[in-house]
């Protein structure tokens, strides 16, 4: 009993009730693996540095999907690679279009532009639904993309901007967030797509617990962008 109230104690409000509500709403596995899934991934829309080797989680439909540790962070970081019917120029339009993302982007509520920079930069503030009780999720990115004119290759940097939105009740501000795209044209209809991103999703769910399904996220949804790239 006492060594059951220290643990509690270590942990916030927020987390012990995802252990206390298991037995109504679904099996203590089945609600933290859904909210885990929802909070990090996909924020990870710069580049994400690997202490360790990338360690394979993941390998369907063509989609590879690794982990890594990263110095610092206790968080793992995420890196997905696949080849697909498409374009960069096809995918820049998807990832500029960011109110598409609640058709694509794991547990997006809603997403939309703050600020059109330029052509190939802008800054949009996104939304994610998560499992009650746990609190939304919200965070305001800068996302940019620079493409070589001769070879076709795309690079895309996105991070957290957080103070340009002001902060809502109820919804946790994720803290910080950063991601890399790099897209290589393989011909006029194919391309290779390699993603790398590390996100701290804010409150205080345990980072075990967070790195245990990051990669499922990653799976789901660069499946349903593959889908989408190749049906344009």
């Amino acid at each position: 009993m006492i060594l059951t109230r220290i643990v509690l104690s270590s942990v916030s409000y927020e987390y012990c009730n995802l252990l206390l509500m298991k037995c109504t709403l679904m099996s203590q596995r089945q609600f933290v693996k859904r909210a885990i899934i929802s909070l990090l991934l996909l924020f990870t829309l710069s580049n994400v540095y690997a202490g360790d080797k990338w360690e394979l989680k993941k390998d369907e439909d063509g989609i590879k999907v690794y982990t890594a540790n990263t110095p610092g962070s206790n968080l793992k970081a995420i890196r997905a690679e696949f080849i697909t019917k498409g374009t960069p120029a096809k995918l820049a339009a998807i990832l500029l279009n960011v109110n598409s993302q609640k058709d694509w982007v794991y547990s997006t509520k809603s997403a939309a532009i703050v600020k059109r920079i330029s052509e190939n930069e802008i800054i949009y503030y996104s939304e994610k639904s998560m499992p009650w009780p746990v609190s939304n999720r919200d965070v305001v990115m800068d996302l940019k993309i620079s493409q070589d004119k001769v070879s076709g290759y795309m690079t895309v940097n996105i991070s957290s901007v957080n103070n340009l939105v002001a902060v809502k009740k109820n919804i946790v501000r994720v803290p910080s967030s950063n991601a890399t795209w790099k897209v290589t044209p393989i011909n006029n209809s194919t391309m290779k797509i390699e993603y790398e991103g590390q996100a701290d999703p804010g409150g205080s769910i345990p980072a075990w617990i967070t790195n245990m399904f990051i990669s499922k996220g990653a799976l789901e949804t660069f499946r349903k962008l593959k889908v989408i790239l190749e049906k344009q």
